[in-house]
């Protein structure tokens, strides 16, 4: 009987070591990397008649990250975006060309495992680790002040993008001057539970399978789409938009299920840059990813831990999930510019 008790604690326990070595030995591996590169490498860059510029850059471990640039004469500052989950670069066109308008260039990529930055190994939606994904947007910071040297860096993330940049912020949040999040997405009380599952299931199953236990725990798992828009057009882009009609992998959500249990690791935040301006912009009725009221104040609760203090938290009447992409979006692109520009006058301090 107890050698029963001791074999199924064993195999439950195995992934988790074996996942954490292997996580561990994936962040020196490319903190190495990371160190090593002098400069990134541009695979190719490709004007388009609209003037914006598609650019393919090595990721530390040989993927090609696909990412578009904005681009304009005399510009005030430079806003890097991360979009979320299940989605592309594609999808934040006319908000990057608001920006752009607005004197900013900008530059978006595709998440590794979503739009064009996919491969053999990463197929759409597969995700291994959660310091893949920041090393990646590291490499595009690197880029940026490569290419646009002594201009301000402001960062935007949504969703899955706003956690991205958030983990972002242990180590480099003194490469920015101000960060927006969006669809700003609450610690969320199973994470754990979702982490120990998901590393037994890619264990014994394999990365690349969905998994309808990991899937029952996840807060988006809605079938219908109806919590991420008012907008009924942008549900209908989103519906016939195949690089959006993908599930999960299993490894994906264990990626998900992780980087949402390292918001709350304040110990692993260094702080280098106390004075750094944070907005959260978000709908009233995405209730399903920030929580609400109570989800929203634990997030930004959380980045006062750490030791940040200059917090703006707007929420808009009448909008969901996805703010930039609701009908009256034009509201959030200017707080977002009068944000950056330190104009913003309906702020609401938190």
């Amino acid at each position: 009987m107890y050698w029963i008790i001791g074999l199924i604690v064993f195999l439950l326990l195995l992934p988790q070591i074996v996942a954490t070595y292997q996580e561990q030995i994936f962040y020196r591996l490319n903190q190495e990397r990371l160190a090593k590169t002098k400069s990134v490498n541009v695979r190719q860059e490709v004007e388009n008649e609209d003037g914006s510029i598609d650019v393919q850059l090595l990721a530390l471990d040989g993927l090609l990250l696909h990412a578009k640039v904005y681009p304009r004469e005399n510009p005030k500052g430079i806003v890097q975006l991360i979009h979320g989950v299940l989605e592309h670069k594609g999808r934040y066109d006319d908000f990057c060309r608001y920006l752009n308008a607005q004197g900013y260039v900008v530059v978006i990529s595709d998440t590794r495992g979503h739009g064009h930055s996919t491969n053999q190994k990463y197929p759409h939606v597969m995700m291994q680790t959660v310091d893949e994904l920041i090393f990646d947007q590291v490499l595009v910071t690197r880029f940026i002040k490569e290419r646009y040297p002594n201009l301000p860096l402001n960062l935007f993330g949504h969703s899955l993008g706003s956690m991205i940049a958030r983990i972002y912020l242990q180590n480099y949040d003194d490469e920015i001057e101000h960060l927006i999040l969006t669809g700003t997405v609450t610690p969320y009380p199973l994470a754990p539970v979702g982490v120990f599952l998901a590393r037994i299931v890619v264990f014994y199953f394999g990365k690349s399978g969905h998994s309808a236990l990991l899937n029952a725990l996840n807060p988006g798992k809605n079938d219908t789409l109806d919590w991420i828009s008012y907008n009924l057009d942008n549900l209908d882009r989103i519906a016939k938009d195949p690089l959006c009609q993908v599930r999960l992998t299993n490894s994906g959500m264990l990626t998900m299920f992780t980087i949402n249990t390292r918001l709350k690791e304040i110990a692993k935040f260094q702080c280098k840059n106390p004075d750094l301006k944070i907005l959260s912009a978000t709908g009233v009725d995405d209730t399903l990813i920030t929580g609400g009221e109570k989800g929203l104040a634990e997030s930004l609760d959380t980045l006062k831990k750490i030791g940040y203090h200059n917090i703006t938290n707007l929420v808009y009447p009448e909008m969901k999930h996805e703010v930039i992409q609701e009908k009256n979006r034009l509201q959030v692109y200017q707080d977002i510019v009068a944000f950056i520009e330190n104009k913003l006058k309906t702020e609401v301090k938190s």
